[in-house]
């Protein structure tokens, strides 16, 4: 096994992050970014991925097929399924609802 090795830094390098730390512990981020989403919207957006694999899975399609069909390397594809990019456009939503033969429906509410 390999021990993670430390880059090496020169003196000022150092010193600009002992700046970035110190100003952070003086001043940490208490409240959430205002362009995060709430509690809701995000197991609303998970439970949307959710379906869109369900649905994949239930044709008996692989993730390369649907990724074929969209235009993405299977990778990425990957990646919205499993949650780990949770921010996809709606642009990519649709393909995807039309790589599985469905049809996405988006409605504004006041609830």
């Amino acid at each position: 096994m390999n021990p993670t090795l430390k880059p090496n830094r020169t003196a000022e390098q150092r010193a600009e992050e002992d700046v970035v730390r110190r100003q952070h512990a003086a001043n940490p981020i208490r409240e959430r970014p205002v362009s995060a989403v709430s509690q809701q919207d995000f197991l609303a957006i998970l439970s949307l991925v959710a379906r869109f694999k369900t649905t994949r899975e239930l044709q008996g399609l692989s993730l390369a097929d649907v990724a074929t069909r969209m235009g993405i390397d299977p990778p990425a594809l990957s990646r919205l399924e499993t949650g780990k990019m949770l921010n996809p456009t709606l642009a990519t939503l649709h393909k995807w609802a039309n790589a599985l033969g469905q049809k996405l429906k988006i409605d504004l509410s006041t609830e």
